[in-house]
């Protein structure tokens, strides 16, 4: 099976213009960014991309991926197979001021004029899908340090130095 089955460039003018829908696969391993974040670069990432014009004449990129990606749980530290689904709506804009006159529905999709590289659009809308912490649904890991708030119950109480004040309060 091929890693890429999307073509590695578009012209996303042209392919708004015809509306153009491109539904393929593409190899986990050409995403260096991606992978520097991963345990593993195995698997692949579904992807739907649609481009399109919008009803004020927008040209979008409407989009959807899903993959399982392979994290570092943040209490085992053992690998963690997490699913990652994201459905984007980006304009395409020259530069940074149709960036700041883009409809909020839309994110900013920076383009040149002839090409725009595929696997860098879903690369980077995988990045920012990504959850900030990994953990295992049950993960129990039995070699984490105490915490110190099972410290704190076990402790005995301590004198509230406000008791002071409020004794002064009653006296008035």
């Amino acid at each position: 099976m091929s890693e890429h089955t999307l073509p590695k460039t578009v012209d996303p003018l042209k392919y708004a213009d015809q509306n153009k829908i491109l539904e393929g696969s593409l190899s986990i391993k050409l995403m260096p960014r991606l992978v520097e974040l991963l345990v593993d670069s195995n698997g692949t990432v579904d992807v739907k991309l649609e481009f399109d014009r919008d009803a004020q004449n927008y040209r979008v990129l409407n989009g959807e991926l899903n993959a399982k990606v392979t994290l570092l749980c943040q209490r085992c530290l053992n690998p963690v197979i997490k699913p990652i689904s994201s459905q984007f709506a980006l304009g395409m804009v020259f530069d940074d001021e149709q960036a700041q006159n883009l409809p909020r529905a839309y994110e900013p999709l920076l383009v040149s004029l002839d090409s725009l590289v595929v696997a860098d659009v879903i690369e980077e809308e995988l990045i920012l899908s990504l959850p900030m912490f990994a953990y295992h649904d049950n993960c129990h890991n039995e070699h984490a340090p105490e915490t110190e708030s099972d410290d704190f119950e076990k402790g005995e109480e301590k004198e509230n130095p406000f008791d002071v004040l409020s004794a002064l309060k009653i006296k008035d």
